[in-house]
């Protein structure tokens, strides 16, 4: 087993359903862990999981109309991990707002799926 780390992968986007929230961006934190079968010794970057791929993925999030629901960009970053890399089996990601509730580090949301799961539309 053999995984790729993107973690604090940070942007500035329109997100949330509070009123607040469609006024001014507000930072948006993603980690994401994808554990896949590449080659065991790879000698350039087609034989490895590319984590820079959901890293500029989650960037151009940025430049994007408000989205309503944090759950629908983790989502968006399960189906990109998967749709980029047929060697990813299973992905975890989080999407965080640090900024969004007084007296906390951040609220969000989490989820690791297998392939399967996500294929299958079930948590199970």
């Amino acid at each position: 087993m053999f995984k790729f780390l993107a973690k604090g992968i940070t942007v500035e986007m329109f997100v949330g359903i509070c009123d607040f929230e469609y006024q001014k961006k507000q930072k948006v934190i993603v980690n994401v862990e994808a554990k896949g079968n590449p080659s065991f010794n790879p000698t350039d970057i087609t034989q490895c999981l590319d984590y820079s791929k959901v890293c500029t993925f989650v960037n151009t999030w940025a430049d994007r109309p408000h989205v309503d629901l944090v759950e629908t960009l983790l989502q968006e970053v399960l189906q990109f991990c998967f749709n980029s890399d047929q060697r990813i089996y299973e992905v975890s990601v989080e999407i965080l707002k640090p900024e969004v509730i007084q007296n906390t580090d951040y609220v969000g949301v989490a989820a690791t799926l297998t392939r399967e799961q996500f294929i299958n539309k079930t948590f199970n």
